[in-house]
């Protein structure tokens, strides 16, 4: 709670006059009513531990039928000795004919593989002679779409990611799937396309409307890229506001197949802080997966000239599978609930706490914007 208390604190926004950038040089810049958030707070996930995360978000431009763009970046450190940065943007030019799309992670450490499939990561037991190594990894995909019907986009996107593993475990090193699939060092270089039926009325944060989006990428030896594989990715998301605005129920199913040599760290993966929100990011992993979610999201109506109006929260349900084959396994599946603290720092940007409870498992979240 100290936290939250110290992000509502943080919240008020700074206006484009007050910015070192000043109101004139962001004019210039194509960039219009800029307002910063910084943040300030502890945190934990279930990779890192205890960490503390200090950043901030921007928004700018938007108007009567455009979204506000917004980018958030925020670094942290852990107890454990682990490091990470992250940059998120989503941006709407020329009357949003136009979005780019960026999200940038950096992250060293310690770390814990357990292997593919669903048994592996169920029943092998987590420990330093088992699972453990120390991963350095980074991932850049930009994402540029452009109108091309109401609604419709067509995009080009791009995913260079690498992973480095060191002192790697015994129970790692011995791992068929690690030695066959990249081992040490993988570097992948990803080209595609996506197409995209948007309805949402505020993509970082809708109320009501709905995504529907295919996306495809193939990763090959260009740009020093190691691996060849390829994979698709499946989304549909749908929100509907009940009873007054800012209570949402939304739901989402999203699937994604990979094919090919893909490598051990970028197989389809379950846990993650966008997903069911339950389980240790990279423990679950295969060639496909799935979850579909159930997400009811409430901002608390008081007074808007009042600190307490940041304030709301959500509930959700889902449910994950994972498989070898291009669809997963569903006699084999990963439930989840949910609960979550959510801090409004500018109109529809928040700041979320999640805690999930899954199968033998439970995870706490500290993050920018909705998970979906």
């Amino acid at each position: 709670m100290p936290s939250v208390l110290l992000l509502c604190l943080l919240a008020a926004p700074l206006d484009g006059g007050a910015t070192a950038m000043g109101e004139s040089a962001a004019a210039d810049a194509g960039v219009a009513d800029l307002k910063l958030v910084p943040i300030v707070a502890p945190a934990y996930s279930p990779e890192l531990s205890f960490f503390i995360v200090a950043g901030g978000v921007a928004t700018w431009n938007g108007g009567a039928n455009v979204p506000r763009s917004s980018l958030a970046v925020v670094a942290g450190v852990s107890i454990t000795g682990g490091f990470l940065t992250q940059t998120r943007l989503t941006s709407f030019w020329m009357e949003d004919r136009v979005r780019l799309a960026a999200f940038v992670d950096v992250r060293d450490q310690p770390d814990h593989y357990f292997g593919k499939g669903f048994e592996n990561g169920l029943n092998r037991p987590q420990g330093a002679d088992t699972t453990a190594y120390r991963r350095t990894a980074w991932l850049v995909t930009p994402h540029l779409q452009v109108l091309i019907r109401p609604s419709l986009f067509f995009g080009t996107v791009a995913d260079f990611t690498g992973t480095l593993a060191n002192a790697v475990s015994a129970g790692m090193a011995a791992d068929p799937d690690y030695q066959s699939r990249g081992g040490a060092s993988v570097i992948n270089s990803g080209l595609g396309f996506s197409l995209t039926w948007d309805t949402r009325d505020v993509p970082v944060n809708a109320r009501k409307g709905m995504l529907l989006s295919a996306q495809w990428l193939a990763y090959g030896p260009w740009f020093a890229g190691t691996t060849r594989w390829q994979s698709l990715t499946l989304d549909y998301r749908h929100y509907v506001t009940l009873f007054r605005e800012g209570s949402t129920l939304s739901w989402e199913f999203k699937h994604r197949s990979t094919w090919g040599d893909v490598p051990w760290s970028d197989l389809s993966q379950l846990g993650t802080p966008w997903d069911l929100r339950a389980y240790r990011w990279g423990r679950y992993r295969d060639a496909s997966a799935t979850f579909a979610l159930l997400e009811y999201r409430y901002m608390f109506p008081f007074p808007k000239d009042t600190i307490w109006a940041r304030l709301g929260a959500a509930i959700w349900l889902g449910v994950g599978a994972i498989g070898p084959e291009l669809w997963p396994d569903v006699t084999q599946l990963l439930p989840a609930a949910g609960i979550g603290l959510r801090v409004a720092v500018q109109d529809r940007v928040t700041v979320r706490f999640d805690f999930g409870l899954g199968r033998s498992s439970f995870a706490f979240y500290f993050q920018f914007l909705e998970a979906f």
